[in-house]
């Protein structure tokens, strides 16, 4: 398990890596007026907050449990929770920004929410299947 964690940590880093570079761009040219300033903080606390859920996921899993299910949506629904008071905050410390802000904060969710959904899913199936 140790080697798959591992490779989730590397992929969500190499996500974090290349969504900087995409939106350093995309920045830098098509959209220089809507940067918003927070971006790089929002990038480190979505692979951070990403990261510990990920952790606190693969802990409680194991084959049988069957609180399982209720303390996976505990889990995501404490997550979600986080990630709009989050924005809330930052949206209403940087009002003039809130659009932006609140696009990439929805594009970062996207991303960081499919990954960790694809991981989690081969991380159920193994485990399920090596009962």
């Amino acid at each position: 398990m140790q080697v798959k964690t591992g490779r989730f940590f590397a992929g969500l880093l190499l996500i974090t890596a290349m969504l900087g570079l995409i939106a350093f761009f995309l920045y830098r040219t098509i959209f220089q007026t809507q940067y918003p300033t927070i971006f790089p903080y929002m990038l480190g606390f979505f692979f951070l907050l990403n990261s510990m859920f990920y952790l606190a996921f693969v802990r409680i899993h194991k084959p049988g449990n069957t609180l399982f299910i209720r303390q996976f949506m505990i889990l995501f629904g404490v997550k979600f929770l986080l990630y709009l008071i989050a924005a809330f905050i930052v949206i209403l410390l940087f009002r003039k920004q809130a659009l932006n802000i609140g696009i990439a904060a929805m594009v970062l969710y996207l991303f960081y929410t499919g990954y960790e959904v694809l991981w989690l899913t081969s991380v159920v199936k193994r485990k399920e299947h090596n009962k």
